[in-house]
């Protein structure tokens, strides 16, 4: 999910993780473990949201397998078990699946800011 009301570049997903991160002692509030921010240059993994946000607006249709969608410096890629986004202006790429989140790229873990499971940053 993106968001074009705010103007927003990052890319939203919500991922049904085997094993989400916990919620922090900081967080108070509905915990989404799997919502998972991807901007280019940061992925966060893990944070709090008492609405729906970008989802508000419905969730679209579902993109088959082996297909691919480009929107601004985003291009991603499903096949049955995973999504691929890339993001052409950071070199950087997020690979999302259950088992968990990979990133590509200059994106390092660093301790995550208040309210965020897991974190990396260029």
């Amino acid at each position: 999910m993106t968001d074009t009301r705010h103007a927003s570049p990052a890319l939203t997903c919500l991922v049904d993780l085997t094993d989400p991160p916990p919620q922090p002692a900081d967080v108070y509030g509905a915990w989404k473990g799997g919502w998972v921010d991807f901007d280019g240059g940061v992925v966060q993994v893990g944070s709090a949201h008492g609405d729906p946000g970008r989802f508000g607006a419905g969730q679209g249709s579902p993109m088959p397998a082996d297909r691919s969608l480009s929107f601004g410096d985003f291009r991603c890629r499903t096949d049955t078990s995973v999504l691929v986004c890339v993001n052409y202006a950071h070199q950087t790429a997020v690979y999302y699946s259950d088992a968990g989140i990979d990133t590509y790229g200059c994106t390092r873990e660093a301790t995550p800011p208040a309210g965020i499971g897991i974190f990396y940053s260029c």
